[in-house]
């Protein structure tokens, strides 16, 4: 009886710390946040060229908020592994936009752009 309380025991641990590892591939947030990424590579493009640094800072700072919402998710196909990998690369290259946009640095800005832009093609090939 003791040995059998002691493998649910460990059972259940396993599957509390487990969780958070594997979180559940949510489709429509998913989606949701895809088409938002359009939209505010669409701003932040128009952001730049008009030189409104704030809000195409802003832009950034939305694309990087979507990814690290779902970057933990277990895609449905693929590496789970990959799949963060992207989402954490893009945030790093929102945030190098950023740091760009404090400098009024517009081949900084556009070279994140670009790594962005990239990394969503990636995903995409991987992913969808």
């Amino acid at each position: 009886m003791k040995r059998k309380t002691t493998v649910i025991g460990i059972i259940l641990l396993m599957f509390i710390f487990a969780a958070p590892l594997f979180a559940e591939y949510n489709k429509s947030l998913v989606i949701k946040i895809m088409r938002n990424n359009v939209s505010l590579l669409t701003n932040l493009k128009r952001n730049v060229k008009e030189q409104n640094f704030f809000s195409a800072a802003e832009n950034l700072m939305d694309l990087a908020k979507g990814s690290n919402t779902i970057k933990d998710f277990t895609p449905r196909k693929g590496s789970q592994l990959k799949w963060k990998q992207i989402h954490e690369n893009l945030i790093k290259a929102a945030f190098r936009g950023i740091g760009a946009i404090a400098e009024k640095d517009i081949k900084g800005i556009n070279a994140s752009i670009l790594k962005i832009v990239a990394l969503n093609r990636e995903g995409h090939s991987l992913f969808r």
